[in-house]
């Protein structure tokens, strides 16, 4: 095996398609294919399901990905001390919520820059169960997950700060007029949501079970893919919204939506990264940088 061999392999697997990476690495598609079976030979297990005209990752395809990326980096650190330029560089894959990659990281992310500025940032937004599987199969160096502590057998997590979750809506709203809202007085209501997702303890997912286990359903859910949607939604009095304090703070103090007297969701945002994965220069200034400035707004 050698890096030419590894480096196709890991660009077969991100376009999970043969003619795709033949034109990316300008090779023939016979060079490509006869690369990876080369490999899988040597390796003695199949890296990929073929189908029909796309390819996907095995189970052992997946594990071995997070290495071969490993040993690139490893390459990349290499070529960088020799050429004398040994300070962070290449690109970096952070994935993180929405709500956190526009309230929290803005500073964070000024002040890498000026310090690093030949590390090339990649954001991945999403729901924090797709960020961890991102993080489980090496697509994604490091994320920031706002969830219930998570507790998984790859990956190390490091709470960073104390998230509230809030039921907010507009000004006229009925429920603004109640002093402490119980479970029961959410029945019927419109809430508005991110969009569900599975796998995971999301501030969604905690608030449905305490309403389950309370037996209160409501009128209806709206479900959006923005935060901003939300907010907007909840000041025009389309329903009552679940979202992160930091994200309606503004609006807040603008009199522009209510908090409602309900007791909130604490959470922590997690800084998470796979316990398997090499820990580039990049990624490690990426995270000195969240310790030393802190994600406070």
């Amino acid at each position: 095996m050698d890096f030419k061999q590894l480096h196709t392999f890991t660009v077969v697997a991100k376009e999970q398609n043969i003619t795709r990476a033949a034109k990316i690495l300008n090779y023939s598609q016979s060079s490509v294919s006869g690369q990876i079976q080369a490999l899988e030979r040597e390796l003695g297990v199949p890296l990929f399901d073929r189908l029909g005209r796309g390819v996907l990752l095995t189970e052992e395809g997946r594990r071995i990905l997070v290495h071969v990326q490993n040993l690139s980096y490893i390459e990349q650190q290499i070529r960088a001390v020799a050429f004398g330029h040994d300070e962070p560089c290449g690109t970096l894959a952070v994935g993180a919520p929405e709500s956190i990659i526009a309230y929290r990281l803005p500073k964070v992310l000024l002040k890498f820059r000026e310090r690093y500025p030949k590390v090339q940032l990649r954001f991945q937004p999403g729901a924090c169960s797709e960020l961890r599987t991102g993080l489980e199969r090496g697509e994604i160096d490091v994320a920031l997950l706002l969830e219930a502590p998570v507790r998984a057998e790859n990956l190390i997590t490091e709470c960073l700060i104390e998230e509230q979750i809030v039921l907010v809506s507009g000004l006229s709203h009925p429920l603004t007029t109640i002093k402490s809202i119980q479970e029961g007085d959410l029945a019927n209501q419109v809430f508005l949501m991110v969009e569900s997702t599975r796998g995971g303890w999301s501030y969604r997912e905690i608030f449905e079970n305490q309403m389950i286990q309370s037996h209160v359903f409501p009128l209806q859910r709206l479900e959006f893919s923005s935060v901003e949607a939300i907010k907007q939604c909840a000041i025009s009095g389309v329903g009552v919204a679940l979202l992160p304090e930091i994200t309606v703070r503004n609006e807040v103090a603008e009199g522009k939506l209510a908090v409602l007297h309900w007791t909130p969701i604490r959470l922590s945002t997690q800084l998470a990264w796979n316990k398997h994965r090499w820990m580039s220069s990049a990624m490690q200034a990426f995270m000195r940088i969240i310790r030393e400035t802190g994600i406070e707004n």
